[in-house]
């Protein structure tokens, strides 16, 4: 299987659901006689449960991670350096995609102008998820590549960024801040309360 593809996985349930397959397998071939590679039956039911039934019930268990799927909306504080030195700051609309299977999680991100135009899309570049200290929350630590816009005027830059998802009763919610290494000068932010608002990852990007 592809490299850290179980890497969501709770460690001592996923060997014991394969435990449980292999024997149900195994019984079911000597049963009926069956020509079936056990591996090749195993290897499906997880292909499976990983990209279409994990964040269903009784699949959301076999994972330490929870649901972050969805679009979030809120604001983003910014904060740079123009040509002359100068800082400045402001806030924007921000809208977070984040696009989640079993083994990979993908975060893309834009800004909405005060005259409604879009910035360049922001689309995340490997991903570090762990709980907070007291293990009641969870961060997410990624890098991101935003491609720039010779119409807005600036060139493609890297960036990080470092968000707190937390799951309360009446919606789920984003915090957190970025920083980049976008030139001349560094900008960085904060994310202000990104709210849940819907499954609907469709962008015009």
């Amino acid at each position: 299987m592809k490299q850290d593809f179980l890497k969501y996985y709770k460690s001592s349930v996923l060997i014991f659901l394969i435990g449980i397959l292999l024997f149900i397998v195994l019984t079911a071939k000597d049963y009926w006689s069956l020509s079936i590679s056990v591996f090749s039956i195993v290897s499906t039911l997880l292909i499976l449960i990983t990209t279409y039934l994990w964040k269903y019930k009784p699949f959301i268990w076999l994972y330490w991670v929870d649901d972050f799927s969805g679009r979030y909306e809120g604001v983003l504080s910014f904060q740079y350096r123009d040509e002359s030195g100068k800082i400045k700051t402001g806030e924007l609309k921000h809208v977070k995609l984040i696009n989640q299977s079993g083994s990979r999680i993908t975060v893309s991100s834009f800004t909405i102008k005060q005259d409604g135009t879009k910035s360049s899309l922001s689309v995340s570049k490997g991903m570090f998820v762990e709980k907070t200290e007291d293990e009641q929350h969870y961060r997410l630590i990624y890098n991101y590549l935003n491609n720039g816009s010779s119409e807005q005027g600036f060139p493609p830059h890297y960036g990080t960024e470092v968000i707190k998802f937390i799951n309360k009763s009446d919606g789920k919610l984003l915090s957190g801040g970025y920083y980049t290494e976008r030139e001349p000068f560094q900008t960085k932010g904060e994310f202000l309360e990104l709210k849940w608002v819907s499954d609907d990852l469709n962008h015009e990007f």
